[in-house]
């Protein structure tokens, strides 16, 4: 560092805050180092200003040559012939971290994905932030972390002193550096280690992976009881470097990657250090270790159709734990489903949520309908004829039409249940809880309509969206099961009706009431006892079903 005189210092100061060169330097720091030249290229073109800012939580405005203080003290130490620029810049530095330690920072609002990560260790000293002109702090998340600060950090993290440092261990830390001491500190203790020339590169960026290290080497992390015996993250093989470090970093809790990626030559910031190390210092910020996806058998997929984030739990139960959530319209791999549960992979997180809350998808594109349990009911039975017309029964109708869907749903690889298969009679109530026993995921009932006029006709279908949690999957199977009654019965197009019928009310499944045509209007009562058109409307039916699946 710089020994100068006051007037040199004067100076330096005035040309490095109001000089063109200055301004650009501090736009680029407020602007989270966007500019064209790096952090690293800039300081080693620009050592004086470098030694200036290079300390942590220390900006170029906070040197105020106005401060009546600042001139009292220099001026003293300049009659005294002792002026000291590097040491007074080292007592600014402790000042603005020790007031730092308990702000927050503007650019860190609650939200923040590291908020709380950033606020532990700025609470215990840790870190700090950057001082504005208006007396707020802020962090700049996004900056990327230098050797020299990692230094500092893991250093103060571990609890230890800075060494003393008469003579540095590497060429490019002069013992009056800023940060020598803590340098030297992890030097020491093994954590950090210098270049083949002699060199330490204090300015240099810290990657990821050696981030891992730092953290695994200064914790003394090991693989936490876990065997490791496959590569967690895609990108980081066995040859790699840090290969195991990177992996007890994983099986420590510190890190799950990003869909099993750990991107080990990137960069890493400020939030992202900050994460590490807190979750390095305090269990409570640990996250949950889930292994790799290896040779995971995925059976299904499964869209979110929550109206909100759906939780996943620790077990398949809602008395376990909620160990994270997933977003509503998101997708997740299903690899097991045991009766309203599924067991999912949310890009690492393993765990298990109701399955009503997912539009569930087969993992063969090729049969949509693939394991998918669907319950047929035919409406009506027994001492309940439903509607009829010249000795024609709606009960007999529906039954036809309800098992030659079974048929073709099952041939297309679905598990479909028929609610009765005989002329039997079931409650309405009954026909609901019959489809929650056997863990129903699409409900249909078949119905034929009939009015006080013959003129009335044509199909139409219902759905409800009063009770039913799966309203909009509902109204969306009901339109493509319509369209395909117009289509492919030559119906006359009554539509689709939002409508609260209890057997699509109450059930919590894609839902839908459907009605062939009226058994009162002679053209509808001629296809509805016709074989040909028996055939046509429980095709419709299917391909309705096998479309509402493949959107």
């Amino acid at each position: 560092m710089l020994r100068k005189t006051f007037s040199v210092y004067v100076s330096l100061c005035f040309l490095l805050i109001f000089s063109p060169l200055a301004s650009s330097w501090v736009k680029a720091e407020e602007s989270n180092m966007m500019a064209e030249k790096s952090v690293v290229a800039q300081s080693q073109e620009q050592n004086e200003t470098s030694e200036i800012i290079e300390y942590e939580g220390v900006e170029l405005e906070e040197i105020n040559m106005d401060d009546p203080e600042l001139k009292e003290e220099m001026e003293k130490a300049e009659a005294a012939g002792s002026f000291n620029a590097d040491s007074y810049e080292g007592q600014m530095s402790t000042k603005a971290l020790t007031q730092n330690s308990s702000v927050s920072f503007t650019d860190v609002p609650a939200s923040y994905w590291a908020y709380l990560n950033i606020t532990h260790l700025a609470g215990k000293g840790i870190i700090s932030g950057y001082e504005s002109s208006n007396g707020t702090y802020y962090f700049q998340p996004d900056r990327q972390v230098t050797r020299a600060q990692a230094a500092k950090m893991i250093i103060e993290a571990l609890g230890y002193e800075p060494a003393e440092v008469s003579r540095s261990t590497f060429k490019d830390v002069s013992s009056d550096y800023w940060a020598a001491g803590y340098i030297e500190r992890a030097y020491q203790l093994g954590i950090f280690g210098g270049y083949a020339d002699g060199r330490f590169g204090p300015s240099d960026i810290l990657k990821r992976s050696q981030m891992a290290a730092v953290i695994v080497t200064g914790f003394g992390f090991d693989y936490n009881g876990y065997t490791s015996t496959a590569p967690v993250f895609s990108d980081v093989p066995k040859t790699y470097w840090a290969y195991e470090q990177i992996q007890k970093l994983h099986y420590n809790g510190i890190t799950n990657g990003s869909n099993y990626k750990f991107m080990p030559e990137d960069q890493i910031t400020r939030a992202q250090f900050s994460a590490f190390l807190s979750r390095a210092i305090d269990d409570q910020f640990r996250l949950t270790v889930t292994g790799p996806p290896v040779n995971e058998t995925v059976t299904a997929f499964g869209k979110v159709v929550s109206s909100t984030s759906l939780n996943i739990r620790k077990g398949p139960s809602s008395s376990t734990a909620i160990i994270g959530s997933v977003k509503a319209g998101a997708t997740v791999k299903v690899t097991e489903i045991s009766g309203f549960w599924a067991k999912v992979n949310d890009n690492g997180l393993i765990g298990y949520v109701h399955k009503s809350y997912l539009k569930l998808y087969s993992n063969d594109k090729r049969y949509p309908l693939k394991d998918r349990i669907i319950v047929v009911d035919a409406g009506h039975g027994a001492h309940d004829p439903g509607a009829s017309s010249s000795g024609v029964y709606e009960k007999n109708i529906v039954l036809n039409v309800s098992k030659r869907v079974g048929e073709k749903l099952k041939a297309a690889g679905a598990k479909v249940i028929l609610s009765r298969e005989t002329d039997k009679f079931l409650t309405l109530e009954e026909r609901v809880k019959f489809t929650q026993s056997v863990y129903g995921e699409l409900f249909v009932s078949v119905h034929v309509n009939a009015a006080g006029s013959s003129a009335a006709k044509g199909s139409e279908v219902f759905y409800d969206t009063s009770n039913n949690m799966n309203g909009d999957e509902s109204k969306t199977l009901a339109w493509e099961i319509q369209k395909q009654l117009v289509a492919q019965a030559d119906m006359y197009d009554r539509g689709i009706k939002d409508n609260g019928f209890y057997v699509i009310k109450y059930n919590q499944v894609p839902a839908v009431l459907v009605e062939l045509g009226f058994i009162t209007n002679s053209g509808d009562r001629q296809k509805l006892t016709s074989s040909t058109y028996l055939d046509k409307y429980a095709e419709a039916i299917y391909q309705g079903i096998k479309n509402y699946y493949l959107k």
